[in-house]
């Protein structure tokens, strides 16, 4: 009952919850059991059990069922205070999606007890981190049926009948990274964001060689990809029954534009930096050092501040480059404003544009927006390398609008002659004061 009661404990003292369970079981006739009168209950007070697809329509609190598709083994990790956590995740479902439930500390060590194709009913709250995903609170096997349209098997070879086909474009491509079974055999993966007319999915390979070859831009056809329903997007995952084929098809993935952003949701976009901050670094809820990073695009439709989260923060950008955003996250920002929010599960391109090759000879500055090279004239954006404040250097490279890629760098050869135009081309610059 207590189970039960967690759901409703701000609405109701615990002592007159079990009234109505009573009331409730004798108003029954007796033909319901305790657990079901509680449910019962709880359904009166509006914190009925939910389906997976509406777990996140509001609500700080949750309760629903789901069978178990898939348990991970419980990991260590150091919080932000230096302590020590472990965590597991269950992957639960029924017929309406998917959802990963995180389970935190002892709760992670329950997983043991867990087995695939069991139902659990949980009660959980969205998690502040991942978008689409919960955190277990409680949970109790249950011995009620969960009709699931996803096999519990993780990386089993999907049924012929549930396989598709894609063609789409890769648009980020993350490392492979081991995991051991349940049976304590070892394995890996690899994740990759992909993309088409249809919008962008997560494609995830249970056999890491079936994208071996396979990089950001590529336009490939997937056979004999099983389709699953998270619960706020779709993905396909893939195994040794399935291949991957590069071809030359052109594949559009569609953006929102920035003056039509919906007020919640996955989004693409596309635009130029029209304002850049500096990347500011914090330390995650997981003890580990991360990045973010404000600024603003901007397409003929209007403009959008962005907000871009570890490793994307860290992007060579310059304002007026080219910026497109995948698999982002529409939502009010601090001031009530829209903003698109991209994560680990976004992809943060830079659009290749016409590169040549030259030799540059300058003195790096250290600004808030990057390391540049300037060379009495021009400035540009140091896209790679480790460099000083004031060091005088030649960098041979490729030079793509004013972002530069190192290939070789020398010191710089003293030329007084340059070093005097330098400075007159320096005084006489607008921001010469």
């Amino acid at each position: 009952m207590r189970f039960h009661y967690a759901l409703v404990d701000d609405l109701i003292a615990e002592a007159e919850f079990e009234e109505r369970v009573e009331a409730k079981a004798e108003a029954c006739g007796g033909l319901v059991d305790e657990p079901t009168a509680a449910m019962l209950v709880v359904g009166d007070l509006g914190r009925a059990h939910r389906k997976v697809q509406d777990l996140f329509s509001g609500g700080s609190l949750v309760c629903f069922f789901g069978r178990v598709l898939a348990v991970s083994e419980p990991r260590t990790f150091v919080r932000a205070d230096g302590e020590e956590g472990r965590i597991a995740t269950v992957t639960l479902g029924d017929e309406t999606g998917r959802v990963e439930t995180a389970l935190f500390d002892e709760k992670a060590d329950a997983v043991a007890e867990i087995a695939a194709g069991e139902v659990l009913e949980v009660i959980a709250k969205p998690s502040p981190r991942r978008r689409g995903d919960v955190t277990a609170l409680a949970l109790q096997k249950a011995g009620c049926e969960v009709d699931c349209q996803v096999s519990p098997a993780v990386g089993a070879t999907p049924s012929a009948d549930r396989t598709v086909e894609l063609r789409v474009r890769v648009l980020s491509l993350r490392p492979s990274r081991a995991f051991v079974r349940r049976d304590g055999t070892p394995g890996a993966m690899t994740e990759a964001l992909v993309g088409n007319a249809d919008g962008v999915f997560r494609l995830v390979a249970w056999q890491p060689g079936l994208l071996e070859g396979v990089g950001p831009g590529d336009t490939v056809r997937v056979a004999n990809a099983q389709p699953s329903r998270r619960a706020d997007r779709s993905e396909y995952s893939i195994d040794e029954g399935s291949t991957v084929e590069a071809i030359d098809d052109e594949v559009e993935v569609p953006a929102t534009p920035l003056g039509a952003l919906p007020a919640e949701g996955t989004v693409s976009v596309r635009g130029t930096v029209a304002s850049l901050q500096p990347p500011r670094q914090f330390v995650a809820r997981s003890g580990e050092p991360s990045w973010v990073r404000n600024l603003a695009i901007s397409d003929a439709s209007g403009t959008a501040p962005v907000v871009l989260w570890g490793e994307h923060a860290l992007l060579p950008l310059a304002v007026g480059d080219a910026l497109e955003v995948y698999g982002a996250t529409a939502k009010p920002g601090r001031y009530g404003d829209l903003e698109v929010s991209a994560g680990w599960t976004s992809a943060v391109v830079l659009p290749a544009g016409d590169e040549v090759v030259v030799a540059i000879e300058g003195t790096v500055l250290a600004t808030p927006a990057g390391l540049f090279i300037d060379d009495g004239i021009d400035r540009y954006l140091l896209a790679a390398g480790e460099f000083r404040m004031g060091d005088e250097l030649r960098i041979e490279g490729r030079l793509a609008g004013n972002r530069l890629t190192p290939e070789a760098v020398a010191p710089a050869s003293p030329d007084p002659e340059a070093v005097r135009r330098r400075l007159g081309a320096l005084s006489s610059r607008p921001d010469a004061g």
